[in-house]
């Protein structure tokens, strides 16, 4: 006879949890026949279709601590939370233009681009960077997953004090499944869950929003939920909760930044020149059967996401009017007075007001739903764990190991040290984890900055032929030093699990506290201060649009002006790159070694919309310019969606 509940879960939730795990594993075991060569366990064979690399697309980038992050802002800001995520919604469009070029490329992972546009070394610095993006990418995923999973379960037992479901546990349950089927099936394995598992996470964005507006509308006395969020609570008017930017009382009252116009454009070209050196953005693109599933998949799965969001979003509005409302049967005024008083708690409270709300509100729905949200939450994290995962042994396997380590050896020989480099890249993560406390921070800190390190030379280098090995090595460092003199919390104390105040008082010196105060001296328009009530300046943090455009401009001008002042790339390897990437895809086609045409192949190459001779711009297909509209048609259509619903009130 089963216990009713155990570890905070009814029964009849881990009866749905433990039916999840049987299948996932299945599809592990069955992907492993596929694997026959390295193509096969970092490219998935180049085999599927457009619904299947839509949601790979859609499962790689897409994690639980995105909702977390995203309900957690909507809870604190409003409906300005949404820009968490939205940040790459105008990006999403150039998604479908781009995506051909990494087909085209015939390239096994990122660092086989930088091979073949600049040189080894290049591409030495790719991996390293990309291996490391990949562990970050691993780390916060699970910690996200494990904070949420907490609050799914009840959170802290006051009886004894601790989680009734340690994020520990979930941590290795997650760990030992994902790391098991992406061993064993490589890429291939994460295409077909990720399939699967899309399912579920759309699933998950969905299930709880429903329940959550309709408790609002019982918390508050209104006849919906979207009527409640229009009315408010004390201390926040509807105008507040509803606005995609931060009123004025809003921000006077917790020194935030304002949401402009620019802070919304310079966020989106970060996101857009960072997104394309992501490391799981090859295979996204690349193991389709031809170059439109690549494009169709990468654009339309992220178009889903952008859904998503929404449903996220409204989500953490609604526990605004169920969580803080004065009298609610959901938070004693004890507490609801806690976390009033001290941010710090409302800070920790956000981050599992997503899990929280499920469990208390699913279970008075049916027992099993609380199940099933969880193993949607486990897709939605392992879906981009395996594909990370995965990636990053690539990156290692094929650009460091190959290259330096063993050349010469057998395809067996690689494919098992493939499978190796997986578990270490996972055992790396798992080490991250225990270094610091707050991995969404590092996360946002790390992920939103960093691949526009070399992001600058991916997008300098398919559109001019000037662009020099040295001026990406200029860029990379010149991007990184500019991100690091502007940061506003100092990344090396976050890892260390220090708060910036304790990082400070043990006498390490900080350069960006120093430049931050300086800068405010010089240009207080590119500084956000906070003040008391009576006008002193308490703190100065750097402006993130301004921030954005500092490092970029700094990346941009040091490559330029290095390339122009360093030998280029011969004729020899540009002409073969650029014909590389002119080369439409034919299904079918035999690749015999990566960054190669197929041989006999007659390539159909376009033309340039530019004659001039270092310019490489292509002259856009007929269906390039139509899905490219068509795509801003969708940003149009969510951009309507989302303010229709604030509007529902």
């Amino acid at each position: 006879m089963l216990a009713e509940t155990w570890l905070g879960l009814h029964s009849m939730d881990w009866i749905v949890l433990a039916a999840y795990f049987v299948v996932i594993l299945g599809v592990g075991i069955w992907s492993m026949s596929k694997v026959k060569d390295m193509s096969d366990y970092f490219m998935g064979g180049r085999r599927f279709g457009k619904v299947f690399m839509m949601f790979f697309a859609f499962g790689s980038g897409t994690s639980s601590e995105q909702a977390v992050s995203v309900a957690a802002g909507s809870f604190r800001y409003g409906l300005a939370g949404i820009w968490y995520q939205f940040l790459w919604l105008w990006a999403t469009p150039f998604y479908w233009i781009i995506a051909p070029v990494f087909r085209r490329m015939r390239a096994l992972t990122t660092s086989d681009f930088f091979e073949a546009r600049y040189s080894s070394s290049t591409a030495t610095l790719y991996s390293i960077v990309g291996i490391t993006m990949s562990i970050v990418f691993i780390a916060g995923g699970l910690y996200g997953a494990g904070e949420m999973i907490e609050g799914l379960a009840g959170g802290v037992d006051p009886a004894t004090g601790k989680p009734f479901f340690p994020s520990s546990y979930a941590i290795a349950a997650m760990t030992v499944l994902f790391v098991a089927y992406g061993m064993a099936g490589g890429l291939n394995a994460a295409i077909v869950t990720d399939f699967l598992q899309g399912v579920l996470t759309i699933v998950f964005s969905f299930l709880l929003l429903p329940f959550a507006l309709n408790v609002a509308a019982s918390v508050a006395g209104t006849e919906s939920g979207f009527t409640a969020l229009a009315q408010g609570i004390p201390g926040r008017s509807g105008d507040e909760i509803l606005s995609m930017t931060l009123t004025e009382e809003f921000l006077k009252r917790t020194g935030a930044e304002p949401i402009t116009l620019f802070y919304v454009v310079m966020l989106s070209i970060g996101g857009l020149i960072g997104i394309v050196v992501q490391p799981h953005i090859m295979g996204v693109c690349g193991a389709g059967k031809t170059e439109f599933e690549g494009r169709f998949g990468f654009t339309f799965g992220n178009f889903i996401k952008r859904f998503c969001t929404i449903a996220w979003t409204f989500t953490g509005l609604a526990c605004i009017i169920i969580y803080l409302s004065p009298g609610s049967n959901y938070m004693s005024a004890e507490r609801l007075a806690e976390l009033q008083a001290d941010p710090d708690q409302m800070k920790a409270f956000a981050n599992q007001v997503f899990g929280l709300a499920a469990h208390d509100i699913l279970p008075t729905i049916g027992h099993g739903l609380v199940g099933l949200l969880m193993a949607s939450l486990l897709a939605a994290v392992m879906s981009t764990c395996d594909a990370q995962m995965v990636v990053g042994s690539g990156l290692f396997t094929e650009n460091i190991y190959k290259k330096f380590l063993r050349p010469g050896r057998q395809p067996k020989h690689y494919l098992m040290v493939g499978r190796f480099a997986s578990l270490g890249i996972v055992g790396l993560a798992l080490v991250m984890l225990t270094q610091f406390d707050n991995v969404i921070q590092v996360l946002t800190t790390y992920i939103q900055a960093i691949p526009a390190f070399m992001g600058l030379a991916f997008w300098l280098g398919i559109t001019w032929r000037g662009y020099t090995p040295a001026g990406v090595w200029a860029s990379t460092l010149g991007t990184a030093a500019a991100w690091y003199l502007t940061q506003t919390h100092n990344p090396f104390a976050l890892i260390a699990g220090l708060g910036e105040s304790e990082f400070l008082q043990r006498n390490i010196d900080y350069v960006p506290g120093l430049f931050r105060e300086w800068l405010y001296g010089i240009a207080p328009g590119m500084m956000v201060p906070k003040l008391d009530e009576a006008g002193v300046l308490l703190s100065v943090k750097t402006s993130v649009p301004w921030q954005i455009l500092t490092y970029l401009s700094t990346g941009a001008v040091t490559g330029i002006v290095v390339s122009l002042l360093s030998r280029r790339t011969g004729d020899d390897k540009l002409n073969h790159f650029f014909k590389l990437i002119r080369t439409p895809v034919t299904e079918g086609e035999v690749v015999l070694s990566p960054c190669t045409l197929p041989e006999g192949h007659l390539p159909t190459e376009e033309g340039k919309l530019i004659a001039h001779p270092d310019l490489e711009i292509p002259i856009p297909s007929k269906l390039g310019i139509i899905g490219f509209a068509l795509a801003w048609v969708m940003v149009g259509i969510i951009i309507w969606l989302t303010s229709f619903l604030a509007g529902m009130g």
